[in-house]
């Protein structure tokens, strides 16, 4: 697997090196163009001068041509070679060093220079400018042997100038020699330089790493730092560092929970050993009072896991919910009356009050389910001969339901608590008929609904239990319904 280090390393690199290469060729291309409009120039200006030295005169074309010709290039000047054409197609003149040989016949009439590059006789490049001109005439001038060879008044001559190009070449050369090498050791130096570079740049990222791979189970409570991180790090650590607190949480409540789940099954285990060791030893002993005992704990057991179970599938969103009309007032007065036998041996009075719309949609099943728990709450923790009251309120698509009843054990601090899967306080321990499990599905189903269920005490030590939300299709029924 490549690193992202290897990965920057090589991508600067070949980065670098197209860019040193478009540089240089940049660089090349537009040196070679200003030294050739350099040669041109003056190869260009040579051949003004051979057209202001040359003129008829004694029936032949006289020509005054430099030897030589300055290239401004290592302080050399080379051989200047020149022909010159009629109209006719015949040579009137050229330099003596090209014998038999032409240059270049012309095409035709041409009003700019013509500037390329040519062989020259002796087989060296060479760069040449052709144009046509008028040379100047003696006015006495007529006929002569030589008339056949004259162009006649008004005719162009096209002279044609040449120049070893050699020098121009060499430097050229040198310049690409120099650009190349040039590019080759800077790369080379980038190769060096960018892996060092990102080594030490990269280096607060490898200690991120270092420090993420040491971490454990037992060692949530770590923190990665945000002070001296760089910018781009700084998010991911703090990202890290709130997954590590969510992680830290969720794992101390699986401890807190087989801790929990542990000490709520220990005691009906060993009930059931109990009975079995005294069924074993004394079976002809053996009551049916004994069998009810034993069923009895099997199934508080079956309700806890039944519960653990429902919160379970809360959490991973595959409970299913269903969504229909429910009238609030008929679904409190058949949940309570399942309570009425149990409130009556505790002499509790029971208070109901339901104002607003009459109906609303949700769950019916999760919504009995929410409200059974808080009454069974209820029910079990009012001391006797209290009030337990129920208040239900509808309002502008917004319902609450409210389950108030005084208590004796709850402080401020339990309030935050009382969702918590097996919590439950000190006194109420031996109680074997709660798991402490009924908030907290509770709590589950409400967030499954969308609705937000809440705890406080008053200054009455009363626990206001709220259950509230908004369905959006809160409605009053249609007459005749």
């Amino acid at each position: 697997m490549i690193s992202i280090r290897q990965q920057l390393t090589r991508k600067l690199t070949v980065g670098f090196a197209l860019l040193l290469g478009l540089g240089g060729a940049v660089i090349y291309f537009s040196t070679r163009t200003a030294l050739l409009d350099e040669f041109d120039a003056a190869l260009g200006a040579q051949a003004t001068t051979i057209t202001t030295l040359t003129k008829w005169a004694q029936n032949k074309l006289e020509v005054e041509v430099p030897d030589r010709l300055a290239t401004g290039f290592k302080d050399r000047s080379v051989p200047v070679i020149f022909e010159m054409w009629g109209t006719n197609g015949i040579a009137l003149a050229r330099s003596e060093s090209l014998g038999g040989l032409n240059l270049l016949r012309p095409d035709g009439p041409s009003k700019e220079p013509i500037y390329g590059n040519i062989t020259l006789p002796s087989g060296a490049a060479g760069r040449a400018v052709g144009f046509w001109f008028q040379p100047e005439q003696d006015e006495d001038e007529g006929e002569g042997e030589h008339a056949d060879r004259r162009p006649a008044a008004g005719d162009a001559v096209f002279l044609i100038v040449a120049a070893d190009r050699s020098a121009l070449d060499e430097t050229l050369a040198t310049l690409g020699l120099v650009l190349g090498a040039t590019g080759l050791l800077l790369l080379l130096g980038t190769g060096l330089v960018v892996p060092r570079v990102l080594r030490r740049e990269l280096a607060p990222l490898d200690q991120l790493a270092e420090q993420a791979a040491g971490i454990t189970a037992e060692s949530l409570g770590t923190r990665f730092p945000t002070e001296t991180l760089p910018g781009e790090l700084t998010p991911i650590s703090c990202r890290l560092n709130d997954l590590l607190g969510r992680l830290e949480q969720a794992f101390e409540r699986e401890r807190r929970f087989s801790a929990d789940l542990a000490h709520e099954l220990r005691t009906p285990i060993a009930e059931l050993r109990s009975f079995a060791e005294l069924a074993l030893k004394w079976p002809e002993a053996r009551e049916a009072q004994t069998d009810r005992e034993v069923l009895g704990i099997a199934l508080q057991m079956e309700g806890m896991v039944t519960r653990l179970l429902a919160l379970l599938r809360s959490e991973h969103g595959r409970l299913p919910v269903t969504r229909e009309p429910v009238v609030p007032e008929p679904l409190v007065t058949g949940l309570w009356k399942g309570f009425a036998e149990r409130a009556a041996t505790k002499q509790l009075r029971f208070a109901c009050q339901m104002t607003g719309p009459a109906e609303l949609e949700t769950d019916p099943v999760l919504l009995r389910s929410i409200l059974t728990n808080l009454l069974d709450n209820a029910v079990e923790y009012t001391p006797c001969g209290d009030l337990v009251e129920l208040n239900y309120r509808g309002e502008n698509d917004r319902f609450t339901f409210q389950v108030a009843n005084t208590t004796e054990h709850l402080i401020p601090a339990d309030v935050n608590k009382l969702f918590d899967r097996f919590w439950r306080k000190d006194a109420a321990r031996s109680n074997n008929e709660h798991s402490g499990l009924g908030l907290s599905l509770s709590k589950a189903f409400a967030q499954v609904l969308g609705l937000e269920l809440t705890a406080a005490l008053d200054g009455e030590s009363r626990l206001i239990i709220t259950l509230s939300g908004n369905t959006g299709t809160l409605h009053q029924p249609e007459e005749g319904k």
